[in-house]
């Protein structure tokens, strides 16, 4: 069964997605789009975030969809995506950090901890700049940018829909990678996901990819941050706020510097997508598929009706299920939140979704 992953090369200039069954296919297809003039015996592929090498398809396998690898020609050395962003920092503000050997080892043990402190380093900013906004007034907090980006309100905007869309394709690569939707009869199963997929992306779309969580000047209920831009750390999954307090902050308005590091700072689902959220869906959808469907409203069963699209996506999308958090706070392991299997009988059904036929 084919996954969908992104693989770039060490200089980071190009993503290609590449839908790949095995590290074999994976690595020759990224070497062809790539344009490596190289065999790709001679390749080796890592993943981005801390380096691993793959060498065998067992271990592809644990991997999520999408992924971003790093392929490297025998003689390039790997730098992971901590390094990679230490190194876009530090290039243009020497001053701000220790240069040498000295500031590298601060940072290759006990990140978390210290990365706070090595906020502070960087963020020996300008403040007179916070609250400048055209690219015009503060060209260099734009360095890296798309010259289309011509307000910081404008590119934080931006930086939120990319997160939307990350969430949308991690969805759409798990259900068209399931079993019900390759080897369902005449298709159906295969419609009713397609369908699910164009339903929610409309409604990401007529929210307009909920591009005002990180737009200081939204209205106040609509943004994460004050009218400043100061994001405050949401805490772990589990807790009602942050343990830090007072520390887990940042102004990605600021800098250039706090601007990248906010990429470091996560929207965590509290139920979580890939554990809980698309497992569930694909349980609605299969129930939809069979003609066996429990309403949530009415509680009958039901041989025919719709999948509540809404909900999910409140759950995939939007701080129902979302909050901030600062890269300490951010739990990787099992979270104990449960989504739920969102059908309607016809009789309750009111608006726009998938209907099974």
């Amino acid at each position: 069964m084919k996954k969908g992953y992104k693989v770039t090369d060490v200089r980071r200039e190009k993503k290609i997605g590449i839908a790949a069954e095995n590290l074999q296919e994976l690595v020759e297809k990224s070497c062809k789009k790539l344009g490596f003039n190289v065999s790709c015996a001679e390749c080796r592929l890592c993943v981005a975030e801390d380096g691993t090498q793959v060498d065998d398809d067992d271990y592809l396998a644990t991997l999520p969809p999408q992924t971003l690898f790093i392929l490297l020609k025998n003689k390039e050395a790997m730098v992971t995506d901590f390094d990679y962003y230490y190194e876009l920092i530090r290039s243009p503000k020497k001053d701000y950090i220790d240069t040498g050997a000295a500031a590298k080892e601060f940072l290759t043990t006990n990140i978390k901890e210290k990365f706070k402190v090595f906020q502070k380093y960087i963020a020996a900013a300008d403040d007179a700049r916070t609250m400048l906004s055209e690219r015009t007034q503060d060209p260099e907090w734009f360095e890296g940018l798309e010259p289309s980006e011509k307000t910081k309100e404008q590119s934080m905007s931006k930086r939120v829909k990319e997160r939307m869309r990350g969430y949308y394709y991690k969805t759409k690569s798990a259900l068209q990678s399931s079993e019900v939707y390759i080897h369902s009869k005449n298709g159906r199963g295969k419609k009713l996901i397609d369908q699910f997929l164009t339903d929610l992306r409309n409604i990401l779309e007529s929210r307009k990819y909920n591009d005002t969580y990180f737009n200081r000047k939204a209205n106040e209920t609509a943004r994460m941050c004050d009218e400043k831009g100061v994001f405050q750390c949401g805490g772990l999954w589990s807790n009602d706020k942050c343990l830090y307090e007072g520390e887990h902050i940042i102004n990605p308005y600021r800098s250039r510097e706090e601007r990248i590091i906010f990429q470091t700072w996560n929207l965590d689902h509290n139920i979580e997508l890939s554990r809980s959220i698309i497992p569930k869906i694909l349980q609605a959808i299969d129930g939809l598929y069979n003609g066996d469907i429990k309403c949530i409203l009415c509680d009958k069963d039901s041989k025919v009706g719709v999948l509540e699209a809404d909900r999910y996506f409140l759950q995939i999308f939007t701080r129902e299920n979302l909050k901030l958090v600062h890269i300490v706070c951010h739990y990787k392991g099992k979270h104990d939140s449960d989504s739920g299997v969102y059908t309607l009988c016809k009789k309750c059904f009111t608006g726009q979704s998938i209907e099974y036929k």
